[in-house]
């Protein structure tokens, strides 16, 4: 017995001698670590608003509706970026294969146009010129438009070197193609022949295209003697009606009188078909000889069909003329319904925001700090669009995202109020402000039978005890002004700092038992902010009968002070973002 114990006790301690020996030499035997905490991660806004988007979901409260500018995303592209040293007319375009291509033109009038490629919206590669100059042409306002088959058009106007407004036999219309996502091009082939600026593309069904422009082919008799003409493709712009040397379709023109005699106007044309149906909705620019533009919109039939006018007619018949002081429109739709406009006024690149039928635009934004003219947008996803603007005093192209603020719809969802994001979805509907620094936030909503819950992510480098984030909560009102007990809650990236009710005149704390939990991160490396979540009784909330409030989201930070998707200063609400679902 004493024999076997000796025994096992020696082998016992060999093992243990030797298991030892080998931990400690053989660095490839894995060792247990302790549990890490995930990483601190705020979502950015382009992550979220992931879900499916319905047509026109938005058309019955636009009015609603805002921008805010993504300050994050701005860039100021110079030559390095562009192949350009004096910039104008940039083109953004969303290819095919996901990546971006923009042209420019060289100079104010132009003698030759390129192009660039990025990835990212922010590192452009110069891929050189696309419409060359030589000694008998000048080429300038490229434009182009994405087909559904991933080719991409582009067009330019051509002229002559030599007295170009009375030569109208050697100028008019190239078009080039790329099937590779502008890896290469085709030779380019001239489609319409006239005086002309400001071409524009417009695939309104697979295969057929329109091509508009100005057609200045008077321009010599009187300057302003203008209109917006057009040609047809039926084939993805392999041939056009009417053909290269024939009189194109008159489709928009208001007529004017100088000294007695009768001209015509409206150009620079941006076209777009309309959200759910045929209708074409279009901006153009007016001037009546005078030194002052204005924005005009007309629109097609219902059909889709333009009314071709005759060389003495103005049209078509369905237009507001003179809308409002501008210059050099833009014009894109969202997939919500939300049309937007760019023209540039006072050297200003404006954005306004109209209905789903391209009426009743509202106030204008005026997002860029430079100055310049002929800027334009492109659609990027359903709630971001690009926005692009010569700074011409830096010879600079200024490009940003801007975010899309509408209504949005909670969600229904059992919150652990903790101070995490893990449990929420990046298909739910987000708000965002952040156009004043790098600092911005996004906020997002879910709901109970308790209680409505608030998710809000702050990226921002550098947290101090000053920043915080307010949330405004109001009933919905006939009149769209703050009533008595709407609610403002505000937080900081350490807990809720004050939950305050209106009463009518002032606002007064008030504790209606709200809950708050933070997370932060003070990392200064473009990844650190703070969460909050914030738990709100549904009985404190005036919410509708359909399930309904108003939210006003404003950040404060060191940087940019006061960022809000409305006015916080105001009585009025309305410009507050409904929430539904509730």
């Amino acid at each position: 017995m004493r024999y076997v114990f000796n025994t096992l006790f020696i082998l016992g301690v060999t093992c243990y001698i030797f298991f030892s020996c080998s931990e400690k030499g053989d660095e490839n035997i894995d060792t247990p670590k302790p549990p890490t905490e995930p990483t601190f991660v705020v979502t950015p806004i382009d992550k979220l608003n992931q879900g499916i988007s319905v047509t026109n979901s938005h058309a019955d409260v636009t009015s609603r509706s805002s921008l805010k500018m993504n300050f994050r995303s701005y860039v100021d592209l110079n030559e390095t970026s562009l192949g350009v040293a004096t910039p104008h007319y940039p083109r953004v375009k969303k290819m095919n294969n996901g990546n971006y291509i923009m042209f420019v033109q060289n100079g104010q009038h132009a003698i030759s146009c390129n192009y660039t490629i990025s990835q990212n919206l922010k590192l452009w590669a110069p891929k050189g010129k696309i419409f060359t100059n030589d000694k008998s042409y000048y080429y300038a306002t490229t434009d182009a438009v994405v087909l559904s088959n991933g080719d991409i058009l582009a067009v330019a106007s051509y002229r002559s070197t030599d007295d170009y407004k009375n030569n109208t036999l050697e100028a008019g219309i190239v078009i080039k193609r790329s099937s590779n996502n502008g890896t290469s091009w085709s030779e380019q082939v001239r489609i319409y022949q006239g005086v002309n600026w400001e071409p524009y593309l417009l695939e309104i069904s697979p295969g057929v295209v329109h091509c508009y422009f100005t057609d200045s082919n008077r321009t010599g008799v009187q300057s302003k003697d203008t209109g917006t003409a057009m040609i047809i493709s039926t084939d993805n712009g392999k041939t056009w009606n009417p053909s290269f040397g024939l009189t194109p379709y008159f489709v928009i023109r208001s007529k004017h009188t100088i000294d007695g005699k009768t001209y015509f106007n409206d150009q620079m044309p941006s076209v777009i078909k309309l959200n759910g149906n045929q209708k074409l909705a279009a901006a153009v620019e007016t001037t009546n000889g005078a030194n002052e533009y204005y924005i005009s919109f007309a629109y097609s039939g219902d059909n889709g069909e333009w009314i071709y006018l005759n060389a003495d007619q103005a049209g078509p018949t369905d237009r507001n003329t003179k809308a409002f002081y501008g210059a050099a429109p833009y014009l894109v739709q969202f997939k919500s319904g939300e049309t937007v406009l760019s023209y540039n006024r006072s050297s200003k690149f404006n954005l306004k925001m109209g209905n789903s039928e391209a009426r009743n635009f509202g106030d204008s934004y005026i997002p860029f700090s430079g100055g310049g003219y002929w800027g334009s947008l492109q659609i990027m996803n359903d709630h971001i669009l690009i926005g692009s603007m010569p700074n011409t005093s830096k010879g600079t192209i200024m490009l940003s995202q801007f975010i899309l603020n509408h209504r949005i719809t909670a969600t229904s969802r059992n919150v652990v109020v903790d101070g995490s994001n893990s449990e929420w979805d990046n298909t739910d509907h987000a708000l965002f402000v952040g156009e004043k620094s790098q600092a911005q936030g996004t906020l997002r909503c879910a709901f109970d039978n308790d209680n409505v819950y608030f998710l809000l992510e702050i990226l921002d480098n550098y947290i101090t005890k000053e920043d915080y984030a307010t949330i405004y909560l109001s009933q919905v009102t006939d009149n769209d002004k703050l009533t008595n007990g709407t609610c403002r809650i505000k937080v900081s990236h350490e807990s809720i700092v004050d939950s305050e009710v209106y009463n009518g005149t002032n606002w007064i704390s008030s504790d209606f038992g709200v809950f708050v939990k933070t997370k932060f991160e003070n990392s200064r490396n473009d990844k650190g902010g703070y969460i909050a979540e914030v738990a709100v009784p549904r009985s404190q909330l005036n919410i509708s009968e359909s399930g309904a409030i108003l939210v006003n989201f404003a950040l404060f930070d060191g940087d940019g002070g006061e960022d809000a998707i409305a006015n916080t200063s105001s009585t009025s609400t309305a410009k507050w973002i409904p929430i539904i679902g509730l």
